[in-house]
């Protein structure tokens, strides 16, 4: 979404998201958040990749694998 949208994907505008301004700076409401969410996910799958090594270093140690 953020590539589709383009450069109106970059603006972070935490008054709009907030409720504090009735419109977006960009002009494009729909775009406002996408930033926001676009490294909410990248965080996302960062700490979900560290679950499961965890998950596997404790199986190692113990089922001996």
């Amino acid at each position: 979404m953020v590539e589709a949208i383009g450069p109106q994907a970059a603006a972070f505008d935490p008054a709009f998201l907030e409720g504090q301004r009735p419109h977006s700076i960009t002009g494009n409401d729909d775009a406002a958040p996408l930033a926001a969410y676009y490294f909410n996910f990248r965080k996302t799958s960062i700490y979900g990749g560290s679950n499961e090594i965890q998950k596997n270093i404790i199986a190692q140690m113990i089922l001996g694998l």
